[in-house]
């Protein structure tokens, strides 16, 4: 009995234990269940909280880029206003007087603004407040600035006048955001530049930020959708910048906030709402489970099994990550010395890892000016996370270049050592200082280019003086062009590199050899008297007179070469390099293979052939040109075969412009082309008329053969005319081969193929050989009138006349004499049975109505 009742004792002890223990287990989740609730609840503001933070801080963020894009602007206009403004020949060209064909036509101050630098509009306003030059949407205008700006533009103009200095201000153009920015035009660095009486003209530059603008501007900015404010009440509310305006009301620009607090919301609410539901089902779960402590037990120790399975897994993807990196990974205790290297830094460096462990960080890396260790000792409690450049040695003996990251490494609070990683970055280096060679040299020579040559001119003008000149001389090879049309672009190259290597062994210390492309090259000298300088003009000739030796060729040259002197021709690099290019132009036109000093006449000579250049355009614009033709007859029978079309040009009543003074001109300015279309059209119309038997003849540029189009242009002109292809006559020079002999006999088959006639014009003045009249596809030659002075008084010219006739008959072609001026000559032609002429005593050049007329007299008499 008493055994029962100590046994029901121990269980009721023992069920009271356990009823005490879920009790207790149920009182200690309820706890610890309110306050993991309390925790989410003060999560859930934290987040709350958080969110607010940074849709002020991105309201905020996106305020200061548009502040400082919107700064930037303004200060970008007032550095092109001032370079404009304080420009010596804006001052002569501007203020002075308005010069709008070099502001306009010559573009120093007018499209480029709009489309390089995006202005709408651009002033220039004399010192009574007149608009005299404006450019709008890069057309020129004729509107004021105040039809842009209104009563905007005085503030601007007196606050620009007063200071003396370029100013920006904000403005509205119709309803649109605009940076104006105004400066007074003076004669910056210019010298003896003349003066006029009363206020300064303004320059004014205004930026209009339309709609489209602004949307570039935002997506630049990363700002979403800026604009400017409907209204009052638009303004009032954030994001929004506000800047003042000339006058009347701040410039207040919105734009749409980014919000990126909501996206922490939407991303953390739900996680919190999920983790709230499941520690309130776990919570449930325990409560309800909780005399199943045991299980939960042994889900702990194999949680924890697990966590160590997935601990040492880390632990091999480390090891495999530290293997295969392209970096290798140190570490260093607390004095420095290395206690850990991975595998692959033996792959890197070829040094073995064991042989380096123990030994001090510094022996293995090093930098020019101080420790490393003493440099990670120095940086207090935290490294600074910026790449070091080092340097160390490779186990073959080669320098290396690294990038060193390091890390402090923590045990028990206290610093313990280093780690980090070495990334070597030799060839990365290397690169960046090829990349910074080539952006200062020449990539095919190693001369200096147009960038380098730009900084040495800017930095030695700042102090060129009369007693310690500079001379520039523009230097380029005579016929180089031939060199890599005959032999091929490597054998033009190897040229360009000889010339550029013998050009540096003459140069001294402190000059300068420049390539600009091609075969063109500036020399930079420092002499003191011109002598010394053609002393080494004649050095150079030399120089460039070696034959250069390219594979099998040997190829001898010449040079030409135009000199200027700073400061006595000019003392700004532009101006210095332009008139060195006329002065080589003038060497060039003077033969070659000479040099040339550069003198005002040279200018005022190109500007000549400028304007004249501008005159055949206007005379092609406004149809100035005539035609006139001069009679060919068939010597035998007497009668008219056709005619030969000769241009004309009449600028007043007894004036005419010779031929001789603009085709040239027309030929160099590529305008040839338009001349020649409009004769060729011209003549075929006027031709179709004369009969079914008579031609006429055009003469053809040899430039015309550079390009691949003129069998199209011919047959165009025949079929516009509807003159049938035998009857047109192209009178080609013999040089007209030289340049590329292949091109030109395509370009002639293409021209026979259509049934033009193809002569050979002015033959026996140049270098034609039989080969080339055996060659391409002529039906005749002309016999040059040089011949015929002396003919037939001169045995010499008898002789020549008559081979000419006899070469002729043997290739079947036909054969003309023109210049025919004597009744003698012509019976002595006859003689020589030559088949056509032309000639004064046949008939003069004459217009249209007066050739109509002649031919009416020859219908009567036939």
């Amino acid at each position: 009995m008493n055994s029962e009742f100590h046994r029901h004792t121990a269980l009721a002890a023992r069920t009271n234990m356990e009823a005490h223990t879920v009790r207790l287990t149920r009182r200690i989740l309820r706890t610890l269940s309110s306050l993991l609730f309390g925790v989410l609840l003060l999560s859930v503001v934290m987040v709350l909280v958080i969110a607010h933070r940074q849709n002020i801080d991105s309201i905020q963020q996106d305020a200061n880029l548009m502040r400082q894009a919107w700064q930037q602007q303004q200060q970008q206009m007032l550095v092109d206003a001032r370079d404009y403004a304080n420009w010596g020949e804006g001052w002569k060209n501007l203020h002075l007087t308005v010069n709008k064909v070099w502001a306009w036509d010559e573009e120093n101050f007018g499209p480029g603004l709009y489309k390089e630098y995006h202005y709408d509009g651009v002033f220039v306003v004399d010192g009574n407040g007149k608009t005299r030059y404006a450019v709008i949407n890069g057309e020129l205008s004729d509107a004021s600035i105040e039809s842009l700006l209104g009563a905007q533009s005085n503030v601007l103009l007196s606050a620009a006048r007063s200071l003396h200095d370029a100013v920006a201000g904000n403005a509205l153009v119709e309803s649109n955001p605009a940076i104006v920015v105004a400066a007074p035009i003076t004669p910056g660095k210019g010298q003896d530049l003349p003066t006029m009486p009363g206020p300064a003209s303004v320059m004014v530059f205004v930026n209009i930020f339309t709609p489209q603008k602004l949307q570039t501007l935002g997506t630049s900015l990363n700002v979403i959708e800026p604009r400017i404010a409907s209204d009052l009440n638009d303004a009032l509310f954030e994001p929004r910048l506000v800047e003042p305006v000339l006058q009347g009301e701040p410039l207040v620009l919105r734009w749409q906030p980014k919000n990126p607090g909501f996206g922490v919301m939407w991303l953390m609410m739900p996680l919190l709402l999920f983790t709230a539901l499941a520690v309130a089902l776990v919570t449930r779960r325990v409560l309800r489970h909780a005399l199943h402590n045991a299980v939960i037990s042994d889900r702990r120790f194999e949680m924890l099994a697990i966590s160590q399975r997935e601990l040492a897994n880390s632990e091999e993807r480390f090891r495999d990550l530290a293997e295969a990196a392209s970096d290798w990974i140190w570490e260093v205790d607390a004095q420095g010395r290395l206690c850990y290297l991975s595998s692959r830094f033996a792959a890197v460096t070829g040094h073995e890892v064991k042989s380096w462990i123990g030994r001090p960080l510094d022996q293995l890396l090093s930098h020019p000016s101080h420790s490393l260790v003493s440099w990670l000792m120095r940086q207090g409690e935290e490294v600074k996370h910026v790449p070091l450049r080092c340097q160390f040695m490779s186990a073959n003996g080669e320098r290396r270049i690294g990038q060193l990251m390091a890390k402090a490494i923590r045990r028990n609070g206290l610093r313990s050592g280093f780690r980090g990683t070495v990334s070597d970055i030799t060839h990365e280096v290397d690169a960046e200082a090829r990349i910074q060679f080539l952006s200062r040299h020449d990539m095919l020579t190693g001369l200096a280019n147009r960038m380098q040559l730009q900084e040495y001119l800017t930095a030695y003008l700042e102090c060129v003086s009369a007693d310690d000149p500079l001379f520039v001389i523009s230097f380029d090879l005579d016929q180089f062009k031939p060199i890599n049309d005959t032999w091929g672009h490597a054998v033009g190259d190897d040229v360009l590199n000889e010339i550029s290597t013998r050009l540096k062994s003459l140069l001294a210390p402190n000059e300068l050899a420049a390539r600009l492309g091609g075969d063109a090259f500036i020399l930079l000298l420092r002499e003191s008297t011109r002598a010394g300088v053609e002393y080494r003009c004649r050095a150079l000739q030399r120089m460039v007179h070696q034959p250069i030796i390219s594979g099998s060729h040997q190829i001898s040259l010449t040079a030409s070469m135009g000199i200027v002197s700073a400061p006595q021709d000019a003392a700004q690099p532009e101006a210095l390099l332009r008139l060195a290019d006329i002065a080589l132009a003038q060497a060039r036109s003077a033969g070659r293979d000479q040099w040339v000093w550069y003198s005002t006449d040279m200018a005022n000579h190109l500007q000549s052939k400028r304007d004249m250049v501008q005159a055949i355009e206007g005379a092609l614009h406004n149809h100035a040109f005539t035609l006139h033709y001069q009679p060919r007859y068939q010597l035998q029978s007497g009668q008219l075969a056709g005619a030969e079309a000769l241009i004309r040009w009449q600028i007043a009543d007894d004036q005419w412009i010779t031929p001789d003074r603009f085709i040239p001109l027309a030929e160099e300015n590529g305008l040839i082309a338009a001349i020649s279309d409009w004769v060729l059209m011209r003549a075929c119309a006027d031709a179709r008329d004369w009969g079914e038997q008579r031609y006429v003849s055009v003469n053809i540029s040899p430039v015309e053969f550079r390009n691949n189009d003129l069998v199209q242009r011919v047959a165009h002109a025949l079929e516009v005319s509807g003159l049938p292809a035998t009857r047109l006559e192209l009178e080609i020079t013999e040089n007209v081969t030289f340049e590329n002999p292949d091109r030109a006999l395509e370009i002639m088959q293409g021209l026979r193929a259509l049934g033009v006639r193809l002569t050979v014009d002015d033959f026996g003045t140049g270098y034609a050989a039989l080969g080339y009249l055996k060659t391409f596809p002529f039906n005749g030659l002309k016999i040059d009138r040089s011949w015929m002075k002396e003919f037939p008084e001169s045995q010499q010219a008898q002789s020549v006349v008559a081979g000419i006739v006899g070469l002729a008959r043997a290739f079947a072609l036909t054969i003309t004499a023109e210049g025919i001026e004597t009744e003698a000559q012509l019976k002595a032609l006859k003689a020589l049975s030559c088949e056509e002429g032309q000639g004064y005593v046949l008939g003069r050049p004459m217009s249209l109505a007066a050739f109509n007329a002649r031919l009416q007299e020859e219908e009567t008499v036939n």
